[in-house]
């Protein structure tokens, strides 16, 4: 399956003081542990918990993250991340973010996470079909070849 978009998961955040910088805005590496915190509840939520994968010798290595800043968030601003997958593919998952106003739903930023399946010496390798079916919820799920 290649850029289909699944369910999307929100994850409420209310911004810590010590993820901002001294201008009292939201400091750019706080985006990352947002979009990371995003992938791991929409994961959850799929039913393919990360700990699984860790836990059976497989790791998603990131391999390219994109983050686009649109408005400046504040201490104690609350944000929603919103998560959801955008492609899956024989060794590679993309996830895509947005973090919204949870009140007004505008953007905050959006980007993307892509990350390339590896066992545990680090060595790049197909995704096992058992966790492309949960994370596409489609127990027939094929993915694509090896393109990526």
């Amino acid at each position: 399956m290649d850029k289909t978009e699944y369910a999307a998961v929100p994850l409420d955040i209310t911004v810590r003081f010590a993820e901002t910088d001294q201008m009292g805005v939201v400091h750019h590496s706080a985006y990352v542990v947002w979009f990371e915190a995003g992938r791991v509840a929409w994961m959850a939520a799929a039913g393919m918990p990360y700990t699984e994968i860790a836990g059976a010798g497989y790791n998603l290595a990131v391999t390219d993250l994109q983050c686009r800043y649109r408005e400046a968030i504040r201490f104690g601003d609350a944000v929603q991340v919103i998560t959801h997958l955008g492609s899956l593919r024989s060794r590679q998952v993309e996830f895509v973010y947005e973090i919204r106003n949870p009140h007004t739903c505008a953007v905050y930023a959006d980007g993307h996470t892509r990350h390339t399946c590896v066992d545990g010496d680090g060595r790049m390798t197909r995704l096992p079909h058992w966790i492309a079916q949960r994370l596409t919820g489609n127990v027939g799920v094929e993915t694509s070849g090896d393109k990526d």
